[in-house]
């Protein structure tokens, strides 16, 4: 089966090394499907570049173009290993060009169309990248499946949860995770304006290009008989160690008997949500520990670009949700972690927390650290 991808091609309205800008309000695109292509050796523009991927969407929207695809059977494994090394990345390439100069000297596209896209060592914008999806699985190599998924694998649909649960949560303010009495989790596992504890300066969570593919490698039957991605919330083990590359911290993760809820993860403008639902089959101990913890993801370098790939219980979680506790109907506490919020019947309002915008930066500084405590 081909491998998929998904990718960042260009930014739209902002200077790229050379000082060029593409103005977002001129672009279109060739008809689909599009090639990407990969420079094998380095040369002046995308000379000696080679075929090795099909785009089949494109998108001009919210100040990029982006767009996924499949690899062509055919492509080389060096370009398989070079991506998930994170040391190449796509150019745009355009075709039907007008362009201005302006009063800073500057090139600026007014018009120009997409014609494909090539996958080189330094390409021209740096916050860009191209991410290959993980590989399916194949059923032949398969080991058994878990226990806790066999048993739900035959489940009727009465014992199933309802395909909603698994939907953005509607709340208007950054929300600690609440499980309620019915089995539902929904909440947020760290939002956009909360500071990295163990990180200088404020260091923020980063967005996923891929939606979550690289956290969403379980599946899920729900009561309407579909199956949906989704990521496993685990009542540890402690993260993964930082040297490890994104596949072993993936497997650092997988232990089902330390699996307590199945959710579908997503961004909201309060930061990064997870919604889903309590495993009944979850062992007392794994329980346990996942009430008295905070939870906190695990965010790997993946082709260019950081990729939650694991949600565990842990004493202190680097990007906390702070909470507010009432006893009697006054408040008491104000504690500065991620705890799990029981409830029975209706939903508590939780702590608000106002939402800035001015995160860029910081989540830059986040990708550069990251990065560097794996190199």
């Amino acid at each position: 089966m081909a491998r998929t991808w998904s990718a960042v091609l260009a930014r739209l309205g902002v200077p790229t090394g050379d000082g060029r800008i593409i103005d977002p309000a001129g672009g279109t695109s060739r008809d689909l499907p599009l090639p990407l292509l990969w420079q094998e050796l380095s040369d002046d523009g995308h000379q000696r570049s080679r075929v090795v991927a099909r785009m089949e969407t494109l998108r001009i929207a919210d100040g990029m173009v982006t767009a996924t695809g499949s690899m062509l059977e055919s492509a080389p494994w060096e370009v398989i290993e070079q991506l998930e090394a994170g040391v190449i990345g796509p150019s745009v390439d355009l075709d039907d060009i007008e362009y201005v100069m302006d009063d800073q000297e500057r090139l600026v596209i007014t018009k120009w169309r997409v014609s494909g896209a090539t996958l080189v060592a330094i390409p021209a914008f740096a916050e860009v990248s191209l991410t290959l999806d993980p590989l399916p699985a194949d059923p032949m190599n398969e080991p058994d499946a878990a226990p806790m998924d066999a048993m739900w694998a035959s489940a009727t649909p009465e014992q199933l949860p309802p395909a909603d649960w698994f939907q953005r949560p509607d709340v208007d303010q950054l929300t600690p995770l609440v499980v309620t009495d019915t089995g539902r989790v929904f909440g947020h596992i760290a939002g956009w304006d909360t500071c990295h504890v163990g990180l200088p300066g404020c260091v923020t969570p980063p967005s996923s290009p891929t939606g979550y593919t690289y956290f969403h490698v379980a599946e899920q039957r729900t009561q309407d008989g579909a199956t949906l991605p989704v990521g496993t919330l685990v009542a540890g083990p402690r993260h993964a160690d930082a040297q490890l590359a994104f596949r072993a911290a993936q497997e650092h993760y997988d232990d089902p008997s330390a699996a307590v809820a199945r959710v579908v993860a997503g961004e909201d403008e309060h930061g990064i949500w997870v919604a889903g639902w309590l495993l009944p089959g979850a062992s007392a101990e794994a329980l346990d520990v996942f009430r008295s913890s905070p939870v906190s993801g695990d965010w790997r370098r993946v082709g260019g670009s950081l990729e939650l790939i694991g949600v565990c219980s842990v004493n202190t979680p680097g990007f906390p949700v702070r909470r507010v506790h009432f006893a009697s109907g006054a408040q008491r506490a104000l504690v500065g972690s991620f705890g799990i919020t029981p409830t029975v019947g209706s939903f508590p309002a939780p702590g608000s927390m106002q939402v800035t915008k001015e995160t860029d930066i910081a989540r830059a500084q986040l990708l550069w650290a990251l990065a560097n405590t794996e190199n």
